[in-house]
C-alpha cells in the first residue's frame, strides 16, 4: 500500500513539472543576424596557404522582442566553434534602448574567417553551426560553410635554361629551338606573346615565332617550338647574337605568367661527332671487306667549293669512301685491304671531322670533333625487347618461355652485308624435323666458316641453360626465341635479373654452348609466365594490330571487321607455355577450346615410347613412331619444343580432331569491352612461340545503336589480351564497322 501511494505522488509531480514547463517555455533568442557578405556565412581557404575574406555577423535585437534591459549580454559556445573556424570575440554586448515603440538597438559586430588549421586539411566543403548564447532564450544558430580549394596548377617551365643560351653555327640546319611547360595537376590554358627579335649585328625587325601559341599545358609536358625565319638565318653572321623575350602566361596557375629569355649566338661552322655506329667494329683482316660505320654529329657541309666536311682516321685524311649524306650524318665505308686500321683488337679508330672551310687543314686532336672507335673481337648487346612490343625495359626486361624476343646492338655479323654476302640471315627450319637453328653463319661452305649463336645461361653461376634457337639475324639485331627451359630450371629462375644472355659471332662451331672466347658480355634479363604482346602490322609494337578478320583477310581502316559477324584473328607472342592436357591419340569428333588442345611435351620425363595410360603430346609424337609408323624420330630425341614448327601433320591421328597446344584461360577487351576467348594457343605449322587468340567482338566496341549492317566510317579501337596476370602493351588497335 505505501509503494503505491508513492508512485502516485511521484506522478502527480511530474505532471505538476510538464504542465509548468509548458507554461514557462524558453523563448527565442532575441538576437537577429545580418552577414556581409549577405545571406549566409561562406568562407574560401586557397590551399597551400591563402584565407578568403572573413565574414562579418552583426547582432542586433530586433524591435518587437526589446528586453526591459538596455544591454544584452551574449557568448558564442566553443565547443561549437570548428577547428578550421576563427571567431573573432568570445561574446559582446548588444545596447538595444528602451523606446516605445522599440527599435533595432546598437548591434554588435564580429567576424568568421578560416583558421590556420584550415592548411592542414584537404581540399574539400566543410559545414559547422557556431552556437551563440544568452541567458534565459535558446541559442542563436549561425550556419557556416568553408570551401577548402585545391592548390593552384603550378605552371613550370622546362628547358628554359638552354634557350638563353642557344648556338648555330653557320651551315647548320634551321631547326626550331623547344622547350615545355608542365602542370602539376589537371592541364591549364596559356597565351604567349613575343617581343621582337633583335640582333647584335645584322638589323633583325621580325622572323621569330612560337607555336603553339596558345592552348593546353598537360601535366606530362607541352612541347612548344620558338623558330626563326629563313631570313633570319640568312642575314645572320658570325659573331651576331639574337636576342627576344618570351611570356608565358597562365592566369588560373601559379604563377600566372613565366618569362623566358631567348638568345642566340651565331657560330661559324663548327663539326662535331655525338656517335659513332657501330659503336665498335671486330677485328679484321680480310682485305676484301669493307667496314661501314655512319658518324652522327652536326655542323656536316654536304656542299659547296671547299667546303664539304672532310673526315680522318688516324690523322690520315680519308679521300674515298666519304659520303656526308647531310649536317648531322657522315657514311664512310673504309677498305680493310687498304688500311692497317682492324687488325688488331684493343686499339681504337681515331676519327675526327673539320669544315674546311677553303682550305686544308690537319686533323683536329681533341675536343666534340674527335672520337674513338673500338676495335674488338666480341659481339654488343645494347638491349633486348619483346618482338611485339619493342618496349624498352633496360635492366628489368622479363620474358616468357618460348617468347620471341629482339636483342639489338653491334658487332652480331661483321661480315653481313658484306661482298657477295646477304646482308641478313635468316633462319630456316630443317626440312626433317622442322626446327629452326641454333646457329646462322654468313660465310660460304668453304673455307672457315663463322657462326653467329645465342646462349642462354644462369645468372648466378653462369651454367648454361639452353641455346637459343634463332629467327633472323644480321649485324645490328637478332630475332631469337627464348628457351622454355628457363621456367623448368630448378631452383626457379623466375624474377628479374636471373638469366644472362650472350651472343657470340666467331670461328667456334657449334652446339652453343660452351661459347668460345668471341661472346658478349652477358646481358642480364628476368623471367616471367607471361609476357603477352600483340604483334603489329608496323613492327614498331603500336598502331594496327595484325589482326585477320573471319575471311581470314587483313584487318585494316579499308577492310574493318564486322561488328555483327563474330570472330577476329589476332597474332602474338608471349603468352608463355601451353597448359593444355588432351592426349594427341585422343578420337574426337568436333573441335572445342581448350578441351582438344593437345599437351605441349606430353607424359612428363618420358620422350620415348608412352604407355598406353600416357599423355601424348607433340613432343612425345615427335620422338615416337606411334602416331605415323611411317616416321623416323630424331637422333638424339628431342627434350623440348624450343625452335620447332607445329606441324597439323603430327598433331592428329586417323579420324582424331585436335587442336594444337594452347594456353588457357586468356581473355581480352575490345574497346574497352570484355570479348568472348574462343581459341588462344599456337599456330598450326608456325613457330613454337606465334600464338593465335581467336575472339569475338563484343556489341560494346562500336556506338550505341550501331545498324547490323555496320557503321559507315569504320573506327579504330584498342585491343587488350591477358593471360596470367598480364595484359599486353596498350596502343595497338583493330579496326570495326
Amino acid at each position: 500500500m505505501q509503494r503505491h501511494r508513492l508512485r502516485q505522488v511521484f506522478f502527480a509531480a511530474l505532471a505538476l513539472a510538464i504542465s509548468s514547463s509548458r507554461l514557462h517555455a524558453t523563448p527565442a533568442s532575441p538576437l537577429i543576424p545580418t552577414f556581409t557578405p549577405a545571406g549566409a556565412v561562406s568562407l574560401i581557404y586557397q590551399l597551400p596557404a591563402t584565407p578568403g575574406p572573413s565574414a562579418s555577423v552583426s547582432l542586433a535585437t530586433g524591435a518587437a522582442a526589446a528586453p526591459p534591459a538596455t544591454s544584452t549580454f551574449y557568448t558564442i559556445d566553443p565547443a561549437t566553434v570548428p577547428i578550421w573556424l576563427s571567431v573573432s570575440v568570445a561574446g559582446g554586448t548588444v545596447t538595444s534602448p528602451v523606446t516605445t515603440p522599440p527599435t533595432l538597438g546598437t548591434p554588435s559586430v564580429f567576424t568568421l574567417g578560416p583558421s590556420g588549421v584550415a592548411a592542414r586539411l584537404g581540399a574539400g566543403v566543410y559545414s559547422g553551426t557556431v552556437q551563440v548564447d544568452v541567458i534565459g532564450y535558446l541559442p542563436l544558430s549561425i550556419p557556416v560553410t568553408l570551401v577548402i580549394k585545391a592548390p593552384l596548377p603550378a605552371l613550370s617551365a622546362l628547358g628554359i635554361a638552354a634557350l638563353n643560351g642557344e648556338t648555330w653555327a653557320i651551315g647548320a640546319p634551321q631547326t626550331a629551338f623547344k622547350f615545355s611547360l608542365a602542370s602539376n595537376n589537371l592541364p591549364i590554358s596559356y597565351t604567349s606573346t613575343l617581343s621582337s627579335l633583335v640582333s647584335t649585328g645584322t638589323t633583325v625587325s621580325s622572323g621569330i615565332s612560337i607555336s603553339p601559341a596558345s592552348g593546353l599545358v598537360y601535366s606530362w609536358g607541352t612541347t612548344v617550338s620558338v623558330t626563326l625565319s629563313a631570313s633570319v638565318y640568312a642575314k645572320a653572321v658570325a659573331g651576331d647574337v639574337l636576342t627576344a623575350t618570351i611570356t608565358i602566361n597562365c592566369p588560373s596557375a601559379s604563377p600566372s605568367s613565366i618569362t623566358i629569355p631567348f638568345t642566340l649566338s651565331v657560330l661559324p661552322p663548327l663539326a662535331a661527332i655525338t656517335s659513332l655506329y657501330p659503336t665498335a667494329v671486330p677485328v679484321d683482316t680480310n682485305a676484301a671487306d669493307v667496314v661501314n660505320v655512319v658518324i652522327s654529329g652536326s655542323g656536316f657541309v654536304a656542299g659547296g667549293t671547299g667546303q664539304i666536311t672532310e673526315v680522318f682516321a688516324n690523322t690520315a685524311l680519308l679521300t674515298t669512301g666519304v659520303t656526308v649524306i647531310n649536317s648531322t650524318t657522315i657514311v664512310l665505308a673504309i677498305n680493310v685491304g687498304t688500311t692497317n686500321y682492324f687488325a688488331a683488337a684493343g686499339t681504337p679508330l681515331i676519327l675526327a671531322v673539320i669544315n674546311p672551310n677553303g682550305g686544308s687543314p690537319s686533323a683536329p686532336t681533341s675536343g666534340p670533333a674527335v672520337a674513338g672507335l673500338p676495335v674488338v673481337s666480341t659481339p654488343i648487346v645494347n638491349s633486348i625487347t619483346s618482338s611485339a612490343t619493342f618496349l624498352e625495359s633496360g635492366a628489368n626486361a622479363t620474358f616468357a618461355p618460348y617468347d620471341m624476343i629482339t636483342i639489338f646492338g653491334s658487332n652480331f655479323c661483321p661480315d653481313c652485308g658484306q661482298g657477295s654476302n646477304p646482308s641478313l640471315l635468316t633462319g630456316a627450319p630443317d626440312p626433317t624435323y622442322f626446327r629452326f637453328p641454333t646457329s646462322l653463319s654468313p660465310d660460304p661452305a668453304s673455307g672457315t666458316p663463322h657462326y653467329l649463336q645465342v646462349q642462354f645461361n644462369k645468372h648466378t653461376g653462369g651454367a648454361s641453360i639452353a641455346p637459343g634457337y634463332l629467327i633472323f639475324a644480321n649485324n645490328t639485331q637478332i630475332n631469337v626465341l627464348v628457351p622454355a627451359t628457363v621456367t623448368t630450371v630448378t631452383p626457379s629462375l623466375i624474377g628479374i635479373g636471373t638469366v644472362d644472355v650472350l651472343v657470340s659471332y666467331g670461328t667456334t662451331a657449334p652446339p652453343a654452348a660452351p661459347l668460345g672466347t668471341e661472346t658478349s658480355t652477358a646481358y642480364t634479363v628476368g623471367v616471367v609466365a607471361n609476357d603477352p604482346g600483340v604483334l603489329t602490322v608496323n613492327s614498331v609494337g603500336v598502331g594496327q594490330g595484325a589482326v585477320l578478320n573471319s575471311d581470314f583477310s587483313l584487318n585494316s581502316s579499308t577492310n574493318a571487321a564486322l561488328h555483327t559477324t563474330g570472330t577476329v584473328l589476332v597474332f602474338m607472342t608471349g603468352l608463355g607455355a601451353p597448359n593444355s592436357t588432351a592426349s594427341n591419340t585422343t578420337t574426337a569428333t568436333a573441335l572445342t577450346y581448350p578441351g582438344s588442345c593437345i599437351s605441349a611435351l606430353g607424359l612428363a620425363g618420358s620422350p620415348g615410347p608412352p604407355t598406353v595410360a600416357s599423355i601424348i603430346g607433340y613432343l612425345t609424337t615427335m620422338n615416337t613412331t606411334t602416331v605415323n609408323p611411317a616416321y623416323t624420330a630424331p637422333s638424339p630425341l628431342w627434350t623440348s619444343l624450343d625452335g620447332a614448327v607445329i606441324q597439323s601433320a603430327m598433331i592428329q591421328a586417323i579420324g582424331a580432331f585436335h587442336y594444337p597446344p594452347c594456353i588457357y584461360p586468356v581473355t581480352a577487351t575490345v574497346a574497352g569491352v570484355t570479348a568472348a576467348v574462343s581459341y588462344a594457343g599456337w599456330v598450326a605449322d608456325s613457330l613454337a612461340g606465334l600464338y593465335q587468340v581467336n575472339l569475338t567482338i563484343p556489341t560494346g566496341a562500336v556506338p550505341s545503336g550501331t545498324p547490323a549492317s555496320g557503321l559507315t566510317t569504320p573506327i579504330s579501337v584498342p585491343i587488350l589480351v591477358t593471360a596470367g596476370g598480364k595484359t599486353s602493351q596498350a596502343g595497338v588497335t583493330l579496326w570495326v564497322k
